[in-house]
């Protein structure tokens, strides 16, 4: 039996935050908690534990990197999916061996976006 999956989504642009929330929302996830840096990211992650989480990496007070390491000593198995709008190999090396399950690109279509964070999704292994 599925249990309902919630979400955490920490980025600086509230664009972006309600466009992802839209797409998990379409994509089964029925509770998504939003945020604005990482510090604030880590606060609420340990209150609320949900089964994945996208992170910013380029946000103000706490970025991305810095709040994945901290949600990944917490719990080294949450699914992480690592969002940014400029991607080097570099940052995407550092969020792989920092422990990302995922990474999206920002500038991807709508429908890349959606079909990443699907298979973020079935990876958690919950939804039936």
């Amino acid at each position: 039996m599925s249990r309902e999956i919630t979400a955490l989504i920490a980025d600086d642009e509230a664009h972006m935050r309600t466009f992802m929330k839209l797409l998990l929302m379409d994509l089964g996830v029925k509770k998504v908690y939003l945020m604005q840096n990482g510090m604030d990211a880590v606060d609420a992650y340990r209150e609320y534990t949900p089964d994945l989480v996208l992170l910013d990496i380029n946000m103000n007070v706490m970025n991305g990197l810095d709040a994945l390491k901290q949600i990944k000593e917490i719990n080294p198995d949450t699914k992480v999916v690592m969002m940014t709008a400029v991607s080097t190999r570099d940052s995407v090396e550092q969020c792989s061996r920092t422990g990302a399950s995922f990474y999206i690109l920002k500038t991807q279509t709508p429908d890349e976006i959606r079909e990443r964070l699907k298979h973020a999704i079935d990876s958690i292994g919950l939804l039936a």
